[in-house]
């Protein structure tokens, strides 16, 4: 299903060159049908995630995406828009930090337990072993009273804050957006072709590429300014 959307894609790209409104709603009926081809995929290929079935999908959604842009800017040059190839890179430019940006953002932390590099001059040489320390040597805290001290202090601000009701707490996180909502401030590739079928229908190229970067730019500032929404993905 993924070469099948990338040859709808294609089709559509085709179509929206055409620059008038039996074009805009053939490419835009063909957009759709990407995306039920995507569907269907995920229904197909549920339990397989390897890494080059997403390779595969990733590289085949950007390339399709690609295509469609190209023949926008095509179309909109032949029918005299000295300016559709600009208005493409922008709306190329603006997706690709948008991207840049949502992948740093997924990307996953460093381990906790990781251990440090240590360089060859640090390693200790073969056959030397660190004596352990002995059990009555200064400095090594007994278990047992380090689990009594920790028992302490939550006792002691349990009590600190039954002492004092009135104590002022931070102020709680607002309640995030509702899902949909989040999804479509993220400006995933569902939410960018419903984009590129209304203004394609209503306008013209540049309407297109210019609503394109607004959305992006839409999405980047959600994401810095609301971080919470870093689950919800295309």
């Amino acid at each position: 299903m993924t070469r099948i959307s990338v040859l709808v894609a294609v089709a559509a790209a085709v179509w929206f060159g055409r620059t008038d409104l039996v074009g805009a709603l053939a490419g835009s009926a063909l957009l759709g049908l990407v995306l039920c081809c995507d569907a269907v995929r995920d229904r197909m290929r549920a339990n397989r995630r390897d890494a080059l079935t997403l390779w595969t999908v990733s590289v085949a959604a950007q390339l399709r995406e690609y295509v469609v842009y190209v023949g926008l800017a095509f179309g909109a040059a032949a029918d005299g828009s000295a300016s559709a190839w600009g208005w493409a890179a922008g709306a190329l430019i603006a997706l690709a930090l948008r991207d840049s940006l949502l992948v740093a953002r997924t990307a996953p932390p460093a381990p906790a337990g990781a251990k440090p590099l240590v360089l060859p001059a640090q390693r200790r040489p073969e056959g030397v072993r660190v004596p352990a320390p002995r059990a009555g040597a200064a400095g090594a805290a007994d278990p047992a009273q380090a689990r009594g001290d920790s028992g302490s202090a939550r006792a002691d601000a349990a009590a600190e804050g039954a002492a004092d009701p009135g104590r002022t707490r931070p102020p709680s996180r607002a309640l995030p957006l509702p899902v949909l909502a989040r999804r479509v401030l993220l400006f995933g590739q569902p939410t960018r072709f419903l984009v590129i079928a209304v203004a394609a229908t209503v306008g013209d190229a540049r309407l297109v590429f210019l609503s394109l970067i607004v959305g992006c730019a839409v999405a980047i500032t959600g994401e810095l300014v609301d971080p919470s929404s870093r689950g919800v993905r295309r």
